[in-house]
């Protein structure tokens, strides 16, 4: 029997049963866990803060191994390397990228191109503006 499910805006858009989202924590948010939440219902955001790209490339393919339920990543533009951990993901069409801490409308825009959708997670009202304009 089918686990219910709930209808809301998150469950809408992201296409998963719960409106529960693991975000991506270093160290804490691996392939493992983020298909375990993905496979629940929710939607776990993979941290690539600490990953190299190949890193992120190789934790991709392993939660995609694991799961075929939605699942995304987690990008703080200010960390080293997030840009070239954004790329991997627009490369490898994840369907929902976090970004924080910089300006992602370049990665909003390649998203967009495949169907992926963008989490933006904001410190306050004048970047949500920005987030929402972009």
């Amino acid at each position: 029997m089918a686990a219910p499910s709930m209808a809301t805006r998150i469950t809408r858009m992201f296409g998963c049963r719960y409106p529960i989202v693991l975000p991506g924590m270093s160290w804490i948010s691996d392939a493992r866990l983020v298909a375990a939440v993905s496979n629940a219902g929710g939607v776990g955001l993979l941290a690539t803060g600490p990953l190299s790209p190949n890193m992120t490339r190789g934790a991709i393919k392993e939660i995609r191994r694991l799961t075929d339920e939605p699942f995304g990543i987690g990008c703080t533009l200010m960390m080293p390397g997030a840009r070239e951990n954004a790329k991997v993901a627009l490369e490898e069409e994840v369907p929902i990228i976090n970004i924080s801490l910089g300006k992602g409308e370049w990665i909003a825009e390649r998203a967009k191109m495949y169907g992926g959708k963008i989490l933006a997670t904001v410190t306050n009202a004048r970047h949500a503006k920005s987030a929402i304009d972009s």
